[in-house]
């Protein structure tokens, strides 16, 4: 065989044995972390990957991130990957007994709104590799140690689409794909108006309608967390509970917590500041999720196991042990 061309094959040979070598130091650098199971948990607020431009006349991705690049996406799960971060769904950190492996950090993805962008499948019924949900499943046989995991905030009917992901007789089909490969499917509401000043009947209706249709489309789905739209809660406080719980036309829902959308990382459920209707997020917007990556002091990381919760002394005082849901309490 002629020596340009084993040149590059053994270059690439090299290089795949460095690539290895340097994720294997990395794995082990991150297993080294003291766990800090009170640091602050990063959860991202997504809509638009590669969608139509948010706002008339303004950029195609815009400085919101309601619309973010399709590469972007790609670099932000490889920082997440980098920094040793790892994907929960929201409903998994209702308890603090959650999985995350040593030294890691759990991250939530959420994507807002059940917009075209987020999956999108194409003539012959491949996933646009472009789509939110097509970087998921491509990140993830990339990185089989990334699961597939995301919590997807869902709407019947918006001003956004038509059905949901804006394909008509696919939704079905969609929805089902997620729920049984591992991602989250979770009320937006029905209509996403802002819930400001609706009236209790009219909020309940907002949440038992939501689940009505998307039980029809995956039987047996239990919606157990909620996002409210544009970020807006009732003025209110008594019809908050409307959100939690409630029934309507003969559906019973009972959603466990409330996003909102913003407010920076959230606290961790352990935690006696960690508030079930006041969880925060971080936008996508150019370099709000990077930022974290530089302040990996202040997020969790994992112990390895869900029957305890570690924490450092110094932090041992914040802990609320109503929270702990059966853990063991272990203090370093």
């Amino acid at each position: 065989m002629p020596l340009k061309t084993l040149l590059p094959r053994s270059l690439a040979a090299l290089l795949a044995v460095l690539a290895a070598a340097f994720s294997l130091a990395c794995t082990r650098a991150q297993s080294e972390r003291p766990a800090n199971e009170l640091g602050r948990i990063p959860i991202l607020m997504y809509h638009s990957v590669g969608g139509e431009a948010e706002f008339a006349g303004g950029p195609l991705f815009d400085i919101h991130g309601l619309n973010i690049a399709p590469a972007t996406l790609r670099r932000q799960l490889q920082g997440m990957y980098d920094a040793g971060w790892y994907p929960v769904n929201m409903r998994d950190l209702l308890s603090p007994r959650f999985f995350v492996p040593k030294g890691k950090t759990p991250v939530v993805l959420t994507f807002d709104d059940a917009r075209p962008s987020q999956y999108r499948t194409l003539p012959g019924g491949k996933i646009d590799p472009n789509c939110a949900v097509g970087i998921l499943e491509a990140f993830h046989r990339t990185h089989p140690d990334w699961p597939r995991r995301a919590t997807f905030y869902v709407l019947p009917e918006s001003s956004y689409n038509g059905v949901p992901f804006d394909q008509d007789g696919q939704e079905t089909s969609k929805l089902r794909f997620l729920a049984r490969s591992g991602y989250e499917l979770a009320n937006h509401t029905t209509s996403h108006r802002s819930l400001a000043d609706l009236p209790p009947r009219t909020l309940r209706w907002e949440m038992a309608y939501s689940t009505r249709y998307f039980r029809r489309q995956v039987p047996g789905l239990v919606m157990q967390t909620m996002a409210l739209p544009y970020g807006i809660a009732p003025r209110d406080p008594a019809h908050w509970h409307d959100l939690l719980r409630g029934m309507q036309g003969g559906t019973r829902y009972r959603h466990r917590c409330i996003l909102l959308a913003s407010g920076g990382p959230a606290f961790a459920p352990a935690d006696s500041r960690f508030d079930l209707s006041r969880i925060p997020r971080i936008v996508s917007a150019p370099g709000e999720i990077e930022h974290w990556f530089t302040v990996p002091a202040s997020l969790y990381v994992s112990d390895g196991s869900p029957n305890t919760i570690t924490v450092p002394r110094s932090l041992a005082g914040q802990v609320d042990r109503r929270h702990l849901d059966g853990a063991k309490f272990v203090v370093y």
